[in-house]
């Protein structure tokens, strides 16, 4: 790629995940929270715990060796997602949450997987 003026931003995506083509990735961080109240029911702090990632990705099906996860099966991705937990991205599990295959008469065949990373979860 030739660039010419001001680049100071990223393009495109890093490394290819195995199995289809990549066209787009999201993350999508997350945690619950907790309310402390006093006797009288005020707020008086909150708790932040489970935090985890919700990962979709997009693409294409290749015309050979198509991605073949299976729900509820771990995935290891080629491209880790930035570190914006508090217990930091290590050790976790990226599980398979969904998976949506679309084809129409004017694409190439799409697939989207829908993966959840739980930095407490050790497979």
């Amino acid at each position: 790629m030739t660039s010419f003026g001001t680049t100071t931003g990223v393009f495109g995506i890093a490394a290819q995940q195995t199995g289809f083509l990549l066209d787009s990735a999201s993350y999508d961080y997350a945690q619950d929270s907790k309310q402390v109240k006093n006797i009288s029911g005020d707020d008086t702090g909150e708790a932040y715990y489970n935090e985890r990632i919700d990962i979709s990705l997009d693409g294409f099906e290749p015309a050979t060796s198509a991605f073949s996860g299976t729900l509820a099966s771990v995935i290891a991705l080629a491209t880790a997602p930035a570190d914006h937990l508090i217990g930091a991205v290590t050790g976790g599990t990226y599980i398979i949450q969904g998976v949506t295959r679309s084809s129409t008469s004017e694409d190439y065949k799409r697939i989207s997987v829908k993966v959840k990373y739980s930095p407490t979860i050790l497979a």
